[in-house]
């Protein structure tokens, strides 16, 4: 690649002054600094994003320049950290040596941007940015926008039973002594074939949590989640920008996005706005909302011409997504497959078109033709088996396959009289979504012949909702190539492709409203965006309102903050130990101590509708023995049948309500031993096995 002379630059060397600085901040002044929690996390968070964000300034500038540069990079540099986990996690090896790879990668690429800075020239050349325009005013409503989302992000209390209390526990067991996926952190179990050993999103998570010095319960919910709001905001307002080539455009069509979810907002995890400030640290809503919009920006540069580099990024997301989730690629392919069909045909004599998708869909092939391949090879079993077996939330495979039928309030997918299944219609009966599709079909029609963007949208749009509300072909894909879980994950590239195009198409109505009338055409979008934020102030302070109301009894109750039992578990309990608590209150303790296993992991969820996964498949379900068990202990048993399941679990703590009826008891019982713990709420016991159940001394 080209190099060109030139004078001193300053982003290089504030990239390396910034970068030495957040070393010496996590390192030999790590005293300093440890009061100052959001200093630390900041420090750690810019040393991860360095290195991408030099990659994009070299090589990508072109079409990301400017503050597009931030999410690029920050989605580059997860990728590429998240890769370098991969080895580690199959070798077994200490997060320590994890943070030393990655330690290396980024002292070299702080090193290479002190010698760009000072020694006169970039890698790659120069390049002119595509877009000439900038942002101006339309600046100021995005930020406010970004920044509302991202403080309500910061504030909301996390669901008390939701899925990343298990991915906190392996970030906890991460932390903790032994190798990174050397055994699950529930009983200590082998890992095996699982997804958990190319999962580099959590040990990245693990890293942070450590290098900053900050718990990673706190990491995750007080600094990474409002963080990767702000992020995903921006990277959709990168793809609108390569798409629009207007940075203007791109900024209004970013701000009725963030409009969306104000609108949506709630404390529920399904509605759009509960799933977008409270879930983005889980590694499927991360490639949802970073690498999807990234993933498109890149391949519609690399057809737009932009060069190799930008099919070498593509090819990279794909690769770097499966260490992230695997739903990932099959989100990016369902909507690159819309994108280059509509290229093509857009393009059926253009020589350059044919090679360019066909380079990508060679490489989508190859990527995912191998674990297609090498799995049913190695393992002798279907690619599906091993995709329900190996979930990272899941022990059954028939329960994974079958829960999405038996939960229809999730509105998730819609099953037919003859066993046939698609999406649940909800997604495009929601007025904003199905205004967005059904206003920016005819827009993009008009245009598709000759706009990349019009192609991509539509395309996306398009192969999606074929592939996701035809019947045959989404049973097909649920039973051969995904899970019918999966289905309405499937889905995800709607919202983004629609929002969009509906946003161009407004910003088209106002350019051209505009041109006629000149003391408009620079004000109408933003006061615009005003008018539409004034709109949408009551609804969503109704759904702040929600999420206020489950922070306060989320603190009533000890979930978050949490009670000052699950601490005592983290700092306390330093060697295996088994934790009998009812299903709710054991969800969370292994997110706070590598050390404590629970027995029930979940279980709840699983005998909640136990009856109709029975109906759908009698006697295929793998009934939990420690879901059951917890269910009798805490609704109430016999004492002989407390201890059995005492004993069939090798129970080392009982964990019960102060002042319950069964606290009570227990407090009469010989074997039960109370412990010093610093709860107000809960009482915990440790269990002395060859006394339970013996008659108690006469008085």
């Amino acid at each position: 690649m080209g190099e060109t002379r030139t004078r001193f630059r300053p982003f290089e060397a504030g990239v390396a002054l910034l970068g030495g600085a957040s070393i010496a901040a996590v390192g030999p002044l790590r005293g300093a600094f440890e009061a100052l929690p959001g200093v630390m996390v900041a420090a750690a968070m810019l040393l991860l994003l360095a290195p991408g964000l030099l990659v994009a300034r070299w090589f990508l500038n072109g079409y990301f320049s400017g503050v597009a540069l931030v999410p690029v990079g920050s989605v580059l540099g997860v990728g590429a950290f998240a890769l370098l986990a991969v080895p580690l996690l199959i070798l077994d090896a200490s997060l320590d040596a994890y943070l030393w790879v990655s330690g290396t990668l980024v002292i070299v690429s702080l090193l290479a941007a002190a010698i760009v800075a000072f020694a006169g020239f970039r890698p790659g050349g120069e390049a002119e940015s595509l877009v000439t325009d900038r942002g101006g005013v339309m600046w100021a409503p995005f930020v406010l926008l970004v920044g509302a989302l991202a403080y309500v992000a910061r504030i909301t209390a996390p669901s008390s039973y939701g899925d990343i209390w298990v991915y906190l526990a392996w970030v906890r067991a991460y932390l903790g002594p032994g190798g990174l996926g050397a055994a699950e952190p529930f009983f200590g179990g082998e890992v095996g074939l699982s997804r958990a050993k190319i999962n580099g999103w959590l040990v990245e998570q693990a890293a942070l949590s450590k290098v900053s010095g900050v718990d990673p319960i706190d990491f995750v919910f007080s600094y990474l989640n409002p963080v990767l709001v702000a992020v995903a905001l921006l990277a959709f307002y990168a793809l609108a920008r390569v798409l629009l080539r207007s940075e203007r455009a791109a900024l209004f069509c970013g701000c009725l996005y963030a409009l969306f979810f104000l609108v949506h907002l709630g404390q529920s995890r399904f509605t759009f706005g509960g799933e977008f400030v409270q879930r983005l640290p889980e590694d499927k809503l991360a490639t949802k909302f970073l690498f999807l919009p990234l993933a498109l920006a890149f391949a519609a540069a690399f057809l737009d011409g932009g060069g190799k580099r930008y099919f070498g990024c593509f090819a990279f997301m794909l690769c770097a997504v499966l260490t992230i989730h695997p739903i990932g690629f099959a989100i990016i392919g369902l909507a690159m497959a819309g994108f280059g069909i509509l290229h093509l045909a857009a393009n059926p004599r253009s020589r350059a078109a044919w090679t360019r998708v066909s380079a990508m869909g060679l490489t989508g092939v190859v990527v995912m033709v191998l674990p297609a391949v090498l799995i049913p090879t190695f393992t002798g079993r279907p690619l599906t088996d091993v995709l329900a077996d190996s979930d990272i939330n899941s022990g059954d495979p028939d329960v994974l396959r079958n829960m999405v039928f038996v939960s229809p309030e999730r509105a998730r997918i819609f099953e037919f009289a003859d066993g046939s299944y698609m999406m649940h219609p909800s997604l495009l009966l929601d007025p904003v979504l199905a205004v967005a599709f059904l206003a920016s079909v005819p827009f993009l029609l008009w245009r598709v012949e000759r706009s990349i963007a019009a192609q991509l949208l539509l395309g996306t749009m398009l192969l999606t909702t074929f592939a996701v509300y035809v019947p045959p072909l989404t049973t097909l894909l649920g039973d051969e190539l995904v899970l019918p879980g999966q289905i309405w994950r499937l889905a995800w590239p709607i919202p983004l492709a629609a929002l969009l195009a509906f946003g161009w198409l407004a910003w088209w109505a106002l350019v051209w409203i505009g041109a006629r009338i000149n003391l408009l055409r620079l004000v109408l979008p933003p006061l615009l965006v005003v008018a539409l934020s004034l709109a949408a102030v009551p609804l969503a302070q109704d759904g702040l309102q929600t999420i206020l109301a489950h922070k306060e009894s989320s603190r009533e109750g000890g979930f978050y903050p949490v009670d000052p039992l699950y601490p005592w578990f983290r700092d306390e309990i330093d060697s295996p130990t088994v934790v009998l608590a009812s299903d709710l209150l054991g969800a969370r303790i292994p997110a706070y101590s590598p050390e404590a296993n629970v027995v029930s992991r979940r279980g709840g969820l699983v005998l909640n509708a136990l009856p109709r996964l029975e109906e759908r498949v009698p006697g295929r379900i793998e009934v939990p023995q420690g879901a059951v068990d917890v269910r009798d202990f805490f609704s109430g048993t016999t004492l002989g049948r407390g201890v059995q399941i005492l004993r069939r679990h090798d129970v080392d703590l009982v964990m019960v309500e102060a002042g319950s009826n069964l606290d009570a008891a227990l407090g009469r019982l010989p074997g039960f031993v109370p412990r010093d713990e610093p709860s107000d709420r809960y009482d915990l016991y440790r269990v002395d096995l060859e006394r339970v159940g013996t008659p108690p001394p006469p008085r």
